[in-house]
């Protein structure tokens, strides 16, 4: 009769061989994962981009407060002639009556037709459907000067506190600081506001219509000034819709891109840069987790920047309150701008009525 004993230690190792499993089938079990951190390439790039725009919204915000600490120039001994030229035909009427009502002489102002003659010795433009305070003619009128025969005035738009013009609005008051500051700085100024005042003395010989009295952007310091006086704000409508607000966005890139300045040119492209690079690092950030905190990090500083570009206007011209919607604006503008400036570059342009009324304003900020 066999030995059990004899057979027991054979037992084990085959039990244990058994319950070993295939060194290839443990390595395809538990694949290594890779961490997927943001190359330092790509972090250097982004804080870079984050770090330009930031030393340009403190430049520009530093720029305006001072122009807007210097004294208003005095009154002219006689007020020139002021021509009102309106945008539309439906806005002469409202205008009308805005000028019986102003603080200037009523007879020495009067209401053009968009496509009339142009008398008188300054011309005033505004944009379309906007309403102006009874103290803008007088205020625009005195800060013409030989030098500078373009004056921009500030846009406000009116929001209503909806959330779309809320947005739009905040970023319209950071472009009256870039104006303001750039102008000050004596750089060249890029697509600007409509609300204008032009010498007359300024045309070219026999031109009578507006437009030929406006210079092709970008307007040079020795041609142009910026009234930052609130008594010359007008306020405009909103865009209507979220597409609209694009187009106005693409139109305003495409004629920054097409302005002769390089310094006009870079700062158009820079802008778009930084949003475009946002965008991307947010859209890999959904996927990877490692790429959320850089990305964070860089939309904080964003952020940051635009409160330090719009702040001084939206104190300015009593504005403050949209400052809660800083967040909402930052994130609007990562999306919006990457997508306004490929429209620019694969849509057509408004073509002929576009450059009709390119002394208009392009509503993107």
């Amino acid at each position: 009769m066999p030995c059990i004993r004899t057979c027991r230690p054979c037992v084990r190792p085959i039990i244990s061989c058994a319950s070993r499993r295939p060194s290839f089938l443990v390595h395809s079990a538990a694949p290594s994962i890779l961490p997927f951190f943001m190359p330092p390439v790509l972090v250097a790039i982004l804080s870079g981009l984050v770090a330009a725009y930031a030393l340009l919204a403190g430049a520009a915000a530093l720029g305006f407060l001072a122009a807007r600490r210097g004294s208003p120039p005095s009154a002219p001994a006689e007020w020139p002639s002021v021509t009102i030229v309106p945008v539309r035909d439906e806005d002469a009427g409202r205008l009308r009556d805005t000028v019986q009502s102003c603080a200037y002489p009523t007879d020495r102002i009067a209401v053009a037709r968009p496509d009339g003659p142009v008398p008188g010795d300054v011309t005033l433009t505004l944009p379309a459907a906007a309403d102006a305070p009874p103290t803008w003619p007088q205020s625009m009128v005195r800060q013409s000067r030989a030098d500078a025969p373009v004056v921009m005035g500030p846009t406000l738009v009116e929001h209503d506190d909806l959330f779309l013009p809320r947005l739009e609005a905040l970023q319209h008051l950071g472009r009256l600081t870039l104006l303001g500051g750039a102008a000050h700085l004596g750089l060249p100024l890029g697509p600007g506001t409509a609300n204008r005042a032009l010498d007359a003395k300024s045309r070219p010989p026999g031109s009578t219509s507006p437009e030929a009295s406006v210079p092709p952007a970008p307007l040079a310091p020795a041609t142009a000034a910026f009234n930052p006086e609130p008594e010359a704000a007008v306020t405009r409508p909103p865009a209507d819709s979220f597409v609209d607000l694009l187009r106005n966005q693409a139109e305003w890139f495409r004629q920054a891109i097409r302005a002769p300045s390089r310094f006009v040119q870079a700062q158009a492209v820079g802008l778009w840069l930084v949003h475009a690079a946002l965008l991307a690092c947010c859209a890999v950030a959904l996927a990877l987790p490692a790429w959320r905190q850089p990305t964070l990090l860089a939309l904080l500083g964003k952020m940051g920047a635009d409160v330090v570009l719009t702040l001084p206007a939206a104190s300015h011209f009593g504005q403050r309150q949209l400052l809660r919607s800083t967040v909402a604006t930052v994130l609007m503008l990562v999306l919006s701008i990457p997508l306004a400036g490929g429209w620019a570059l694969v849509a057509p342009s408004r073509g002929r009525h576009a450059g009709r009324n390119a002394h208009n304003e392009t509503r993107a900020s």
